[in-house]
């Protein structure tokens, strides 16, 4: 595998809601600020097609623990309501985030695959030095955004209680 292409494989584990909860919050890029603002810093979107639609597009600005932004496209590819998002990303890194949820007792199961390549000409050039220190980035980022979910939900159910 080049230096610059990763894949990620992880599970979160929701308790606090059941996958179609889960899912309409994940499948919206408009909201990764409100549950994932430690990595997702702005999400504007590019069109109209609406939230949660196939082929809807945004522009992200995110940030790691390291010293560096990413700045990408986000583009929904395949959803299926309550079990599977899919979005495509092009820019700083091209790549594939899925997303299948699956119930878990009360709550959602969520096994994700990330697949990227960094394009970013100086990330891209430094990958074969930093590719250890890239793939950490990436582990710290992935906990802050199953326990931003997980609280984003419980904010979500005192408001509509």
């Amino acid at each position: 595998m080049p230096s610059n292409v990763f894949r990620f494989d992880e599970s979160w584990q929701i308790p606090e809601g059941r996958p179609r909860q889960v899912w309409d919050v994940i499948a919206d890029a408009e909201l990764l600020p409100l549950w994932w603002g430690d990595v997702y810093k702005e999400v504007v979107p590019l069109d109209r097609k609406g939230k949660a639609s196939v082929g809807s597009r945004a522009r992200a600005r995110a940030r790691g623990a390291l010293p560096y932004e990413l700045n990408f496209i986000i583009e929904a590819a395949e959803l299926d309501p309550g079990r599977l998002v899919v979005v495509k990303t092009f820019g700083d890194f091209d790549g594939l985030w899925r997303a299948e949820l699956s119930p878990s007792g009360t709550g959602t199961h969520v096994q994700l695959t990330w697949q990227v390549t960094v394009e970013r000409p100086i990330l891209k050039f430094l990958a074969p030095l930093l590719r250890p220190a890239f793939a950490w980035n990436h582990r710290w980022t992935t906990p802050r955004g199953e326990a931003g979910l997980r609280r984003y939900l419980v904010e979500q159910k005192g408001r509509s209680a």
